[in-house]
Order: C-alpha cells, then structure tokens, then sequence
C-alpha cells in the first residue's frame, strides 16, 4: 500500500516536474529578447552589462542553492524559483519606455531576480522528480521521464518562439484584427510588452504546479545557523565526491568544453542567419524549427545511453561538433543552415545525457548539489569564451580583415563575424586537448 502511495506521488511529481520545464524554461519574451531591451531605451552596452550581472549572480548563487535544496527540501527551492520569475516578469512589465535611469534600475532587478530563479531551480527540479521515482522504486524509469519532460519542452519552445514573436508585431497584429472586422487598435508599446505578459501567465501557473508538488525529501528541523552549516557542508562533500569519482568528475570536464563553444554560437544565431543570406523573415521560423528538433533528438540521445559508454558518446558528441563548427566557419549561403543543426542536435543531446549520468551517480542527500555543480561549471566556461570571443573580434578588426570571402564581397562586420567562426573549431580541439590531459593527470589513466 505505502509503495501504491509513492507511485502515485511519484507520478505527480513527474507530472507537475514536466509542466514546470516547460513554462519555466520557454518564455514568450525569448524570440525578441534583445529587442525588448532596445525598445525601452536601453543601449547595447547597459544590454551587455545587464546580462553580465545575470551570469554573475548564477555563477554565484548556484551551488549554495543546491546545497539550500539538499538541506531544506526542492520543494521550498522550486516554490522560490516560481515567485522569482513572477517578480522578474513584474519587473519589465512596469518598466517604463524612456531609456530614463528608472528603466536600467528596473531591467537590473529583472536580471538579478532571474539569475536567483535560475539557480534556485536548477537541480532542484531534477533531484525532486528523480528522488520521487526512487521512492517507488521506479528510478529505472529516469531515462523516459526525462526523454518526455525534454520532448514537451520542445514542443512548448516552438510555441513560445511563433506566439511570442506574432504578438511583439503591431503591425500584424492589427491586420489579423481588421481581417476579422474588429475595430480595436494595438498600439506598438502593448505589443511590445504582449511577450512579457503572456510569460507572466505561465509564471502563475509555474508557481500553482509547484505548490502541488509533494517532497520525498526526507529533512531534518534546524535553525537557521544550523541550516548554513549543513549547507555549507553538502557543498563541500558534493564537491570533494565529484574530484575523487572519475565519471561525475569526466562529464563535468567535457560538458565544459561542449557546452560554451555550443552555447557563444547560440547568442550569436541571428547574425549568423543572416551572414548565410536568410530572409530576416524566416528568423523566428528557423528558431522555432531548431527548438522543434528536441522533440525527436531525446529518443535518439535516450538510445544512445542505453547503448553505448558515457566515454564513446563523449567522443561521438565531438565528433559531430567538430563537423558542426567547421561548417559554420565557411559559411555558406543558405546551406549554412545545415552544420548549425548538428550544434543544436550536440547540444540537445549532451543535455539529456549529462541529466542522465549525474542523476545515476549522485546520491539522493547531495543529488540537487551535484546538479548545481553543473550549473556553475558551464556557466563559468560560458563567461570565460565570452571574453575570449571579444577579445578575438578585437584583434581582427586591427588586423585588417578580409572583406571577400567565399568569393563574396561582405561589409567589414561580417567578415570578421566570419573569420571569427573559422577559429572555433580550433578552439574547441585546444579545449578538448586540456580536458583530456587535466582528466588523466588527476585519474592517472582513464577507464
């Protein structure tokens, strides 16, 4: 009877852990989000700085939010990640459209707020969803929910990007109205705040599914100073478990030096759309396709983890990046297209594979910690590439670039946007050669 109960809890959880990936992860906003920011008056660079502020407050509360969920339960994490994503969404929809020094302060609450959301649900989610199929017993059934839960956010990124991107149009908007004899006028302002809005209902129901979830987390009462301890001494333990266990430690290296090469070219997509001589019509289209193929890669990354060694679809990963970034550097018209998918499929797939493994691995009293590990190793790689893509956009403008290349003529931004591309795949291979030599310096031999 009691494992009856813990089925039933346990398919809840999954259940609710599902519809929080979804709402959480795909807003509305994501398809003009640097937009949204210029429209308010913000410059590119306080766009710059305001997301700096949002990794910086991810690189810093990550882990200590992790060991917060081992300690105090996921429940209470994810509850807090809901609340922070209804400020954060409260937070540009009031802000004003004038550029004035009120509209940045506003924007920098959003970031912080949402760097607190981000790190407060990451592992949190997972370790509660995957704790709760422990509990009955069905953790052999961790590879399908998570093959389901990265399907259905897929399916809800394509619904974001084509729905967030048709209601920031005015213009078409008012048209769709006047086609069915509707008298009512959308003006520029409401339609550039509809996306945020529209996230702002998905966070109300982020936070209604938490408030449903049930922890199996099994907690003790303690103090505050009793609560930091504990806290502070999961940390240390994840962190000493993951640099003396060879497969936690290997995934994290190699999802390292995957996932900001992946990640740098992400940020840049749309100038690299329109590099290989889209329609700048089609943006939100290829976005919202791309987001689509996670429906499908899940089944295939699932048999590829049932199949084969975390080390062979290591290399496997590498393999098809490698393929992925040489062909972006060349940039072909239209074509182009195609190598960009194999980076969107590598990433799709480490993604599932990584969840997969440290799931596996960890144990349920650290598991959360484990996850935020993660979290803080990409996040960390992702900010330093970052400054090594400026740094390399930098050097190449005073090294008198090239301005035909492929036999076209190109203005002297894109041809360094280009010749940029051409130096990831070396990047990459420099990267991988320093995982592979840190890894087998610390373990001697790899297994």
């Amino acid at each position: 009877m009691k494992r009856s109960k813990a089925k039933q809890i346990a398919q809840r959880n999954l259940n609710l852990f599902i519809c929080f990936r979804m709402l959480f992860n795909a807003r509305f906003y994501y398809p003009v989000y640097a937009l949204i920011f210029l429209e308010h008056g913000l410059t590119w660079e306080e766009f710059g700085i305001l997301n700096a502020i949002w990794a910086i407050t991810i690189i810093v509360l990550e882990v200590p939010s992790g060991a917060l969920a081992d300690t105090l339960g996921r429940k209470k994490l994810l509850v807090l990640a809901a609340v922070c994503m209804i400020v954060e969404m409260l937070a540009l929809l009031f802000a004003p459209m004038n550029g004035s020094e009120y509209v940045f302060i506003l924007f920098a609450l959003n970031r912080i707020v949402s760097g607190l959301a981000e790190a407060a649900a990451s592992g949190a989610d997972e370790a509660l969803a995957y704790d709760s199929l422990k509990e009955a017993g069905l953790e052999s059934e961790w590879s399908k929910a998570l093959e389901k839960a990265q399907r259905f956010t897929s399916l809800a990124f394509f619904f974001a990007m084509m729905t967030g991107s048709v209601f920031y149009d005015a213009t078409f908007i008012n048209h769709c109205l006047e086609w069915l004899n509707l008298t009512i006028t959308i003006s520029t302002e409401t339609a550039i705040k509809a996306p945020i809005f529209l996230t702002l209902l998905s966070s109300l129901v982020v936070f209604g599914a938490t408030l449903l979830m049930k922890d199996p987390f099994k907690k003790e009462k303690m103090g505050a100073w009793q609560t930091i301890k504990s806290s502070f001494s999961k940390t240390t333990e994840a962190g000493a478990w993951i640099w003396k266990t060879p497969l936690p430690f290997g995934i994290l290296l190699a999802t390292m030096a995957l996932d900001n090469v992946i990640r740098q070219f992400l940020t840049i997509a749309s100038a690299y759309w329109n590099v290989i001589e889209l329609p700048l019509a089609t943006f939100g289209l290829v976005a919202s396709g791309m987001s689509l193929m996670g429906f499908f890669i899940p089944r295939l990354a699932r048999h590829l983890g049932d199949r084969y060694s975390p080390h062979k679809n290591f290399f496997l990963l590498c393999i098809i990046l490698l393929i992925g970034l040489w062909g972006i550097g060349y940039a072909i018209p239209y074509w182009g297209i195609l190598p960009a998918i194999l980076l969107y499929a590598t990433m799709q797939i480490m993604n599932y594979l990584v969840s997969r493994y440290l799931n596996e691995e960890a144990s349920s009293d650290r598991r959360a910690t484990v996850l935020s590990f993660r979290g803080l190793s990409t996040n960390l790689s992702y900010g330093a590439v970052s400054l090594l893509y400026s740094g390399l956009i930098a050097w190449i403008k005073s090294t008198e670039p090239d301005q035909i290349i492929g036999g076209r003529k190109m203005t002297e931004q894109d041809s360094v946007f280009v010749q940029a591309l051409g130096w990831s795949p070396w990047y990459f291979l420099f990267t991988l050669l320093l995982v592979i030599i840190f890894y087998r310096a610390r373990f001697r031999k790899i297994d």
